[in-house]
This record gives C-alpha cells, structure tokens and sequence, in this order.
C-alpha cells in the first residue's frame, strides 16, 4: 500500500476533517457529549490488560510537574527511566535530545511497532502545578497544562508496565519519546529512521476524541516578508517616504487568508516594522503561513501569496524580500495500510469505534512518514490545549492508554 503525498483532494469524501492535530472542544462541560462512548457490544478475543490507573494518574501528574519545555526535555527523560525500570527496556538517546527505548519480545517474534509521544510542551511550564479534579487533570491557570503531549508519554509508560504485568506475549517494541515537537518538530527532523527498526510508528498527539484515526494531513509553507521603503518626516514632507507598511497592509489585504477552501488556510502571524509615530516605516516585516492537504493546491497558493506580496511593493515603489521555507509536506494514508488496520483492530479492542479523520495540524507523523516509517497519527481527547484552559479527561487517558497495550497485542 502506498502512502500518497497528497496531491489532489481527499480520497475519502466522506471523511471527517477534524481541524488541527491540536483542536480539542471550547470547554470541558462538553466532553462527555463530544466524546464517543464505549461500545459495550464491541469485545475482545481476549479480556483487556489491567491497567493501574493510580499510577497512570500519578505519573501524568509528575509528568506534568516538570518544566519541560524545547531544551529542557532531560527533566522528562529522569521521569520516565525509574518509573519503567525492571521491565528489560534498554536506554539510549540520540545527539537531537530524543530517547529511543527497546522492549524485547516476549514469546512472540515479529518486526517491532515504534510507540511515540513527545516530551516537550508548546510554552514553558515553570510555576503550573496541575489540578486534579474528578472529571480529569487541569492546568492551574497559570500556563498550558502540557497533555499535548505528556498524556502520550504516560499512555506509553503505562501501557507498557501494564502489559508487562500481565505476562502475555508479545513482539519487540521500540520506544520513541521525542525533543522540540511544538517548536518545529526538531527532534523528529534530525532523528535518524536508522535508529530504530521498526517501520510502523504510532504517534499519541492528534487532538480529537480518542478512537480517531489520522489518515490525511496538511502540507505547510511559512514566509518572513521584509518590506523596504523609504523614510521621512511623516508630517513635513510624507511625500518623500516610501512606506514599508503601507506596502505589508496592501500586500495582506490581497492574499487569500483564513480559510480558503475546503481543504486550505493560509494566517498572518506576525507583523512588526516602523521606527516611530512620525516617522514614514522604511521596514516592515509580516510572517505568514499557508497549509493544505493537497500539494497541488498547496503550490497555487504560495504563487498567490507571493504575488500579493510582490505586487504590492511595485505599487508603492519599494521592495520585498521573501524567504519561503517548506516546514513539512502533506501525507495521505490508504485506506487499506496494514499500519492502519492494527490501529483500527487496537482501537475496536478497547472498545471503541474507529473514526478515520483528516486533520490541518502537524505532527511527528509527517517527518516519520517523510524518512519511510508508516507512522499513524492517534486521537488523544485532550481539550483546549496551548490554552491556560487545557484539560485531560480521565476517561480519555485511560482510554488511549488501553488502546497502546492493544497496539502492543496485536502487533
């Protein structure tokens, strides 16, 4: 089965789009509606794991109650080590800050699945102390809680522990914890597939209910434009200047923005430029970016950004520079993928409906389908992450919790 790189509009039309690989509901009072319950007609071949949700619970607390973020991940990496000693996982990191784990079989040969989850958070965490209520984990207010993706790092932790536990058989696993997912996917770029063996890779970090699946996701371009115009007197001779500003306004007046179309977005994210109030702005400069499932459609809208861009400094007489950078590449993935079946099979297992869904965020599914390891994207039910108002449900770590050890199953 191939894995296509998105060239044209999604295979499936009647698959959901689930918005951003982050996007999560308003508000916490609408979990329980927005989530999908357990099928109770749904069984296993055979009686779940036990999971200790205690320790679950607990080490996502400890999880969440290191600063952790871009450089800092180490203070992940001591949570997880004592918590998962005695169970024959051997150690190692990578010179990119990741820590890549190896669980041997156990009465069962096969090629190892690659479980992940990143160690990093979108801001930094230093003075959040998580509340723990009874409806889930809440940050304190005072920055993001960190779910994205720490409830992933615990899913893993524990599922393994459980497993283990349990004395059932199982094939080799290798353990993917990776550094600067929020900041760039720096880890993931700079990870070396040779690291490990196994070329099919479960990422714990889409948003959305647990149960959905991630077949599609976007193409992105970022762009720095740095306007250049002339300055002068803005109230004895405006005349003479040439406004870099004016330049970037006009230029963001003419781009397709916001949602484009079905499959598209483009956002201005930041503007700066201007020396002071009566000073005509000689520089500008406006950071855009542009995502679409399709790179087809991907490739129309940078040549209509950029010509905006560049039409509108012709206008004033000025000039533009433009650096365009391709942060990653739009991947689809086929229906029919041996990756997505055991996904499927896993999520079914624990009791839950298979939802395949299309998302508009990124994740470190894209670099790991970029260097050949089919990686699938899972649904984590974390609501209102990089927002003071994240919130973990408990029913959804336990939930994606046991789906990991089915993963591990029926690998």
């Amino acid at each position: 089965m191939s894995l296509n790189s998105g060239t044209g509009l999604p295979k499936s039309e009647g698959r959901r789009f689930a918005g951003s690989a982050h996007a999560g509901l308003s508000a916490p009072q609408c979990a329980q509606l927005a989530y999908p319950e357990t099928n109770s007609q749904m069984t296993t071949a055979a009686p779940p794991i036990e999971i200790n949700f205690d320790r679950l619970l607990d080490t996502f607390v400890a999880l969440l109650s290191v600063d952790s973020y871009y450089g800092d991940e180490e203070r992940v990496v001591a949570v997880i080590k004592p918590r998962m000693e005695g169970l024959g996982i051997a150690w190692r990191s990578d010179p990119h800050g990741n820590l890549i784990g190896e669980w041997p079989a156990r009465g069962r040969d096969g090629e190892p699945i690659i479980l992940n989850a990143h160690m990093d958070t979108v801001r930094p965490t230093p003075e959040m102390t998580p509340v723990v209520k009874d409806d889930g984990v809440y940050s304190d207010g005072s920055s993001v809680l960190g779910a994205d993706d720490k409830a992933g790092v615990a899913a893993i932790m524990e599922a393994v522990r459980a497993y283990h536990e349990s004395g059932e058989p199982h094939g080799p696993v290798e353990l993917l914890f990776t550094a600067g997912e929020d900041v760039g996917h720096i880890g993931s770029k700079a990870f070396d597939a040779n690291d490990v063996v196994g070329r099919r890779c479960y990422v714990l970090d889409a948003g959305g209910p647990v149960g959905n699946v991630v077949m599609q996701a976007p193409g992105q371009r970022r762009f720095n434009f740095t306007f250049r115009g002339k300055a002068a007197h803005a109230g004895v001779e405006p005349e003479l200047g040439v406004s870099a500003i004016g330049m970037a306004a006009r230029a963001i007046d003419r781009m397709p923005l916001g949602r484009v179309d079905e499959i598209t977005t483009a956002n201005v994210g930041i503007i700066s430029g201007g020396e002071a109030y009566n000073i005509v702005a000689p520089e500008a400069e406006v950071t855009v970016e542009t995502r679409s499932l399709s790179e087809e459609r991907l490739e129309s809208q940078v040549a209509d950004i950029v010509g905006a861009a560049e039409q509108a400094a012709s206008d004033f007489g000025g000039d533009v520079d433009i650096e365009t950078h391709t942060f990653y590449t739009a991947y689809e993935l086929d229906e029919g993928d041996p990756a997505v079946a055991l996904a499927d099979a896993a999520i079914a297992a624990a009791g839950i409906e298979p939802q395949h869904v299309s998302t508009g965020g990124g994740s470190d599914a894209h670099e790991f389908n970029e260097k050949g390891i089919r990686s699938v994207c899972l649904g984590m039910g974390y609501i209102d992450v990089h927002s003071v108002r994240e919130f973990m449900p408990h029913d959804q770590l336990r939930a994606i919790t046991q789906v990991t050890t089915e993963l591990i199953r029926l690998a």
